[in-house]
């Protein structure tokens, strides 16, 4: 068999004069673009196998745009539903889209409306483009790390995984066709500071490596970065270095950096293709929380006026102190979840797990924030050699803890969860919709699907 790869590319950056990004603590709309925010595609096919990897510069993939991306991918292109993977970068300088999110307490924001209708439309018309550009190609994969620009900021003194993966995939003549980077790390450097659209350190992490390989492709899949920020940015740092786009192409450059140097080291050989998708239904979390309190004091902070917030942040803003200055929001976030969770008690999350093999290297995809340290023992127990975990895949199912991180919240009274100066460190572990025990099951099943994959 010969494996056949194609690629594409759309720019999905959204209007100006709408809301910009992910921050509550603002007001502005946006009034241009750093650079286009862009969806990307690669098709695989080895003639008897295809699978396709969409990633957008996005902060959310709801349950249905992957599922509108999947079902129109197989109408142009056969490719089977099963077999196609759609990612988020995680971009919070991104449009906040939460749209048919699989997580509650999420709100839409109605001015993106006819912008997310054509989501669809344009991610599966890059797989399409992808499709017709195919040419024989031969695939790759090495690893790497990136030391010293990443950090855990719910527990600061915890490691984290600072892990690279690359796949390489080259056209048979050598020419460079695709390069797929896989770090863990939030995508929150540029914060509040502007009123622009742009792809956070993903920019400055393709520009990296498509500079050094002319003719590449460079497509970032987000890793299980649900507790790891840049730098020094651990919840509640008042010292932490600051926002902005030195910081955000600071760290694009250096991981982009490392994966020029995986991607050197990759041998291209012929590879094959398999992919499938493994629908997982985790037990929903029970909390302590009764109903008539969640709605008392729900009522009571909405009665509160509205901050007044300002375009931007000023320099005494930061994201790791924002919710403690700015804290209504973050409590109206949570008791609408905690209310979601109680108003659906008996409804499993469903999270679809999607694995792709390619020669000896493989993608195994989640939907949540999942903690990196879940997301190192999916790679740790992995058959294949080279593997990338990746997050915010096909759904936004919300964080995902380890299921010892529960007991560090456990019992704390309702009012006291919600004080953002105090129980801010935990984010993450409070307001994860998944039941105790849930996380292993996951990885289990991850790890199931790789082996199966590589038989």
């Amino acid at each position: 068999m010969t494996l056949r790869a194609g690629t594409a590319r759309v720019d999905v950056t959204p209007p100006l004069g709408l809301p910009v990004g992910c921050w509550a603590a603002r007001r502005g709309l946006a009034r241009g673009a750093r650079e286009p925010l862009l969806a990307q595609a690669l098709v695989l096919d080895d003639g008897e196998a295809a699978a396709a990897v969409v990633a957008a510069d996005l902060v959310f993939v709801g349950a249905e745009l992957a599922q509108a991306v999947r079902e129109r991918v197989g109408a142009l292109t056969g490719i089977p539903a099963t077999a196609v993977t759609v990612h988020a970068s995680h971009n919070h300088s991104a449009p906040s889209l939460a749209r048919g999110a699989t997580v509650g307490g999420l709100p839409d924001v109605p001015a993106f409306g006819r912008y997310a209708d054509l989501l669809g439309d344009l991610l599966a018309g890059a797989v399409y483009a992808a499709w017709q550009r195919r040419v024989p190609a031969r695939a790759g994969a090495a690893r790497g790390r990136v030391a010293g620009v990443s950090g855990n900021r719910v527990r600061r003194e915890r490691p984290v995984d600072d892990t690279l993966a690359v796949l390489r995939i080259d056209r048979a003549d050598g020419r460079p066709l695709a390069a797929v980077v896989n770090f863990a790390v939030h995508p929150i450097t540029v914060g509040g500071v502007t009123l622009e659209w742009d792809a956070e350190y993903v920019a400055p992490l393709r520009a990296t490596v498509e500079r050094a390989a002319p003719g590449v492709e460079c497509i970032f899949l987000q890793g299980c970065a649900g507790d790891v920020a840049p730098f020094d940015w651990w919840f509640g740092n008042g010292e932490a270095s600051p926002h902005g786009y030195e910081a955000r192409d600071r760290l694009g450059r250096a991981i982009g950096e490392a994966a020029v140097a995986a991607y050197a080291a990759a041998r291209p050989a012929d590879a094959s293709v398999g992919a499938e998708t493994v629908w997982l239904e985790l037990r929903r979390r029970r909390h302590p929380y009764a109903a008539a309190e969640l709605r008392e004091l729900l009522a009571e902070l909405e009665a509160q006026p509205a901050p007044d917030w300002p375009e931007v942040w000023g320099p005494e803003v930061h994201t790791m102190t924002s919710a403690q200055m700015f804290p209504r929001e973050y409590q109206l976030g949570a008791l609408r979840m905690y209310l979601d969770m109680l108003e659906r008690a008996d409804e499993p999350v469903r999270a679809p797990v999607v694995g792709i093999r390619l020669g000896d290297a493989a993608i195994v995809t989640n939907p949540f924030e999942l903690f990196n340290a879940a997301g190192a023992r999916i790679k740790e127990r992995s058959p294949f050699p080279t593997t990338i975990a990746a997050a915010y895949a096909n759904d936004y199912a919300g964080y995902l803890p380890e299921t010892a991180d529960l007991d560090l919240v456990e019992g704390v009274p309702l009012r006291e969860i919600i004080d953002q100066d105090r129980w801010r460190w935990a984010y993450g572990i409070t307001n994860t919709n998944v039941d105790r025990g849930e996380v292993d099951r996951l990885v289990e099943e991850s790890v199931a699907l790789l082996e199966r994959l590589r038989r």
